[in-house]
């Protein structure tokens, strides 16, 4: 690794969930994720993670010291101007809600169970401010 460049980094977003077995299916089942990997104990799944256009996110059971933090999340998803259509039409096809919240620029928001929130900024770039 050269001193000066550093490497590419692999991240992802987690959101603290009240019960993450119902966080899976509604991530799956309502907004069109897949399950790409989960960590059951007993039948109960207690962290996983999903992905939906090369985005990635993992879903994690509050406990303990996280008790408090489900529906605190919020990841904001930038479009390229290539990407726009497709996705609004996944949300389109899944009838997923979704509300509109002035965010720098008109910003589609959606929710899931816990009230955590995806921000997606679907407006192309080249648009006028």
């Amino acid at each position: 690794m050269n001193a000066g460049t550093p490497p590419n980094l692999y991240a992802r977003a987690v959101f603290f969930v009240k019960n993450t077995d119902e966080a899976l299916r509604f991530y799956v089942e309502q907004l069109g994720f897949s399950e790409d990997w989960a960590h059951r104990e007993e039948g109960t799944v207690y962290v996983c993670q999903v992905s939906l256009f090369g985005f990635e996110l993992i879903l994690n059971q509050v406990y303990g010291e996280t008790l408090g933090r489900a529906g605190h999340g919020r990841v904001y998803i930038g479009l390229e101007d290539d990407q726009i259509a497709p996705v609004l039409e996944h949300i389109a096809a899944k009838n997923i809600p979704t509300e509109r919240r002035e965010w720098g620029q008109p910003t589609l928001v959606i929710k899931d169970l816990d009230g955590n929130e995806l921000f997606i900024w679907d407006w192309p770039q080249k648009r006028e401010t």
